[in-house]
């Protein structure tokens, strides 16, 4: 229990609401107590004042010290006031007293220097004729040429029960108040927490593979910019996961034809099932599975250094429509065997960009492959090469079916074909076009493509001029 986020922050917390209020507490009970210390010393020095006045007025009547008549004097304090009053000469020997008290009494030097020049007061502890506490006060004054000292012993027991009593109300005061922010902490704290132990619960179900839920915003914006960024990070996941499970079941589905075939055709040359003089046709068609799958890999391992980014590029100043054409001398073969018109390449003009030599290569001649596969018999190979202050631009159309709006918004998805495509086309793999998206990231531009259903299909590559 101590060892959750929550737990702590409670107990701390109502800790330190406990402190506040007993230290507030403390603070009022000092001051209390001391306001009633400065009444009864008020008290207490507003008594000495009249006795010392009446003692005064008793000499002067007499004109000399008469005990009996200063006992007297001090006699009706004792009654009225509740107080006990001692006279003591400047020996401390005891010339008056106020009660009938017969135990001989004395003024100690302490007492009598403490008093020697201003009043002396002290408060606590049973003294006198009182067995509760009391406050003790002696001042020294002067009648004629003699000096006396005079000491009033008042009790001041109720300022101890006045403490008693506010130290319980404090107790009590703490008590409730600490109770009563425990509870208030603790709804709004669990209030407050609610959406934590959701995202909590959710990420657990993310732990699991389980991508399907959202959480929904609560209003506190701290809290929502965390729920947003919850859910756009599953949403990428499941994404990722998703794209990685087809990923998975296209490399199987690509791997498992040609291994199909090769093992098919292999078993019935070894059992003897194909005749010997048919053997070398269906080697030819093993040789080509094979090669097929040497593209496949080497296509996966291109993609896999693109997007682990471990693959420098060698960026060198280079004429992209040079390039261009010769790359696709590369499919001269191919383009006579079709019938092929190209168009464009001799109004190219020279265009220099900074480039990787291989990858451009690679672009171009992938692009150029797609464009002779799918184009129609007889039909037309466009090229065209433009370039603005900051990027050049080159054009590669096919004449042919095109492609519609949602085949052109998954083109570059690895493995990703057409069924008619993937009925004509038996040679490729589906990563072709992925591959030249992750060059084209590399050099910083872009490939876009353009499409007429029924008419024409345009690819259009972007690159920086300079990197």
């Amino acid at each position: 229990m101590l060892n959750s986020v929550y737990s702590r922050i409670f107990y701390l917390c109502t800790i330190m609401l406990m402190f506040a209020c007993a230290l507030t507490g403390v603070i009022v009970l000092l001051n209390a107590n001391h306001m009633h210390e400065q009444e009864a010393y008020d008290r207490i020095d507003s008594t000495a004042r009249i006795l010392m006045t009446r003692i005064k007025d008793v000499y002067l009547a007499e004109e000399k010290f008469d005990a009996d008549q200063m006992s007297s004097a001090m006699e009706t304090y004792t009654l009225n006031e509740n107080v006990d009053c001692y006279l003591f000469d400047t020996d401390g020997i005891c010339k008056a007293r106020s009660d009938y008290n017969t135990t001989p009494i004395a003024l100690s030097a302490v007492l009598r220097e403490e008093a020697q020049n201003e009043p002396y007061c002290s408060m606590g502890g049973a003294s006198g004729n009182f067995s509760e506490s009391t406050a003790t006060y002696v001042e020294r004054f002067a009648l004629d040429d003699n000096y006396y000292y005079l000491m009033l012993i008042f009790p001041v027991a109720y300022i101890d029960e006045f403490s008693a009593k506010l130290l319980i109300i404090l107790l009590i005061t703490v008590l409730l108040c600490s109770l009563a922010g425990a509870a208030l902490f603790y709804f709004n704290t669990r209030q407050a927490l609610n959406p934590i132990l959701q995202i909590t619960r959710q990420a657990e179900n993310y732990a699991k593979g389980d991508f399907s839920a959202r959480l929904e915003e609560t209003g506190d914006p701290e809290m929502d910019r965390l729920i947003l960024t919850m859910n756009r990070m599953a949403d990428f996941i499941d994404k990722n996961e998703r794209s990685r499970r087809r990923f998975v079941s296209d490399v199987s589905h690509e791997l498992k034809t040609p291994m199909t075939t090769i093992s098919g055709f292999v078993d019935g040359i070894l059992d003897g099932t194909i005749p010997q003089n048919q053997q070398k046709q269906y080697l030819r068609t093993v040789s080509s599975e094979v090669q097929r799958l040497s593209r496949l890999v080497h296509s996966m391992l291109s993609i896999s250094r693109f997007e682990e980014g471990t693959y420098s590029p060698d960026f060198e100043r280079l004429d992209i429509t040079h390039l261009l054409i010769k790359t696709l001398l590369l499919f001269e073969q191919k383009v006579d065997q079709k019938g092929l018109t190209v168009a464009g390449l001799d109004a190219c003009p020279r265009t220099y960009a900074e480039v990787d030599h291989d990858l451009m290569q690679q672009v171009f001649y992938n692009l150029t492959e797609n464009a002779i596969k799918f184009v129609n018999k007889g039909g037309r190979l466009f090229f065209a090469v433009d370039s603005d202050e900051e990027q050049a631009h080159v054009h590669i159309r096919n004449s042919g079916e095109g492609l519609t709006e949602d085949e052109i918004s998954h083109v570059f998805e690895r493995f990703y074909k057409t069924d008619e495509s993937r009925g004509r086309d038996r040679t490729g793999v589906g990563l072709g076009l992925s591959i030249v998206s992750r060059i084209m990231t590399l050099h910083g531009g872009n490939i876009t493509v353009k499409s007429v259903k029924g008419e024409y299909t345009e690819f259009i590559v972007s690159m920086p001029l300079t990197q």
